[in-house]
């Protein structure tokens, strides 16, 4: 039996998520899965794989990445030598993985210490394009270049270039020769209810700014007085209704699918998980940047561009200034693209 080692970045929940459907493609196929991660993500991953006999779980080297209610960007920044200790931790920690569990390839989602120089292994990223001031800019690329060069391959979970791609800018640049599109990547699959709900929000990202919006969009849907579903992102949390409100911390996807394709009115992250769940649902919505994270900004106003939807700001959101919805969500053809190519790679 082939086994595949699939190691999932814990820096909020999308990385986990839009891995899940490699991951659970992997076993379709007869592989083992041995999933590595930390924290949050390996929590979620094993709520979501539990009972699955072909799947075991590790806890592999990783940084904790803190995050202040200001200065995000200089918070991260202060944190880059704890973030190149844990490249080499992991690097030495998969050449003892590799031989101790008989390892025949490697799918790594933005881990870039998760690789081998004898096993095919393959990068996931959308940056390939370090959101950074153009200061920074050249020599970040420099670095990314030099750790994506120890892979085989990069996969970017989108569209290929051009009008349909969703991260814009932010795949503009080239790290690897052998770089593939392999479009849009999520575990979400569109609702057949028929129902509606007005007001609906999406809540994800790392406190204090998690908790922020979620207080942020319950103070706009009391102010509108239509009914609302808030998904907060919190697992372990169960469900509270406090009068037209319904808040559901741990929701099932089946759950998210059904608020996110029955809003009239959604407001979202733009963090690029959310996005890729936008496409496959062909949604659009509000989107809100957490403060400070150029990425979602920059995303932010290539969606804006692009496909014609509102954005606004937390702050924005706290003063109840929301805009009204707008644009048409990018067409998807759901996962077959990607899980093509996970069959013909794990086929060689």
């Amino acid at each position: 039996m082939s086994r595949i080692l699939i190691a999932v970045l814990n820096w909020g929940m999308g990385h986990a998520s839009r891995s899940l459907p490699l991951i659970e493609g992997a076993i379709d196929l007869g592989w083992e899965v041995d999933i590595a991660s930390t924290g949050d993500a390996m929590v979620w991953l094993k709520s979501r794989l539990k009972g699955q006999p072909k799947v075991k779980f590790f806890e592999k080297p990783g940084a904790t990445i803190t995050y202040s209610r200001h200065f995000t960007m200089l918070t991260i920044a202060a944190q880059t030598p704890k973030l190149i200790k844990s490249i080499w931790d992991e690097r030495k920690w998969t050449l003892e993985h590799v031989e101790k569990r008989s390892i025949s390839n490697i799918l790594s989602d933005n881990c870039y210490g998760v690789h081998h120089p004898d096993v095919p292994s393959v990068l996931m990223t959308h940056l390939l394009r370090f959101p950074v001031s153009s200061f920074f800019s050249s020599f970040a690329q420099i670095v990314i270049k030099k750790l994506a060069a120890r892979f085989d391959e990069v996969w970017v979970p989108d569209n290929p270039r051009g009008g349909s791609s969703i991260s814009g800018v932010l795949s503009s640049k080239t790290i690897h020769h052998n770089t593939k599109f392999i479009g849009i990547l999520s575990r979400l699959k569109p609702s057949q209810s028929n129902s509606t709900i007005p007001l609906v929000g999406l809540v994800s990202g790392p406190e204090p700014h998690r908790t922020t919006m979620e207080n942020a969009l319950r103070k706009w849907m009391e102010h509108k007085g239509e009914m609302g579903v808030i998904i907060a992102g919190k697992p372990g949390g169960g469900k509270s209704v406090v009068n037209n409100i319904t808040t559901l911390y741990d929701p099932s996807d089946e759950e998210i699918s059904e608020a996110i394709c029955g809003s009239e009115i959604l407001i979202c992250r733009s963090g690029y998980t959310t996005l890729l769940d936008l496409a496959a649902l062909e949604k659009r919505a509000v989107l809100i940047p957490t403060p400070g994270q150029k990425e979602q900004e920059m995303l932010c106003e290539v969606w804006a561009e692009k496909f014609g939807f509102a954005i606004c700001t937390q702050r924005e959101l706290e003063n109840m200034c929301v805009p009204e919805i707008s644009g048409i969500a990018p067409k998807s053809n759901g996962n077959q693209a990607a899980i093509n190519e996970l069959a013909a790679w794990l086929k060689n």
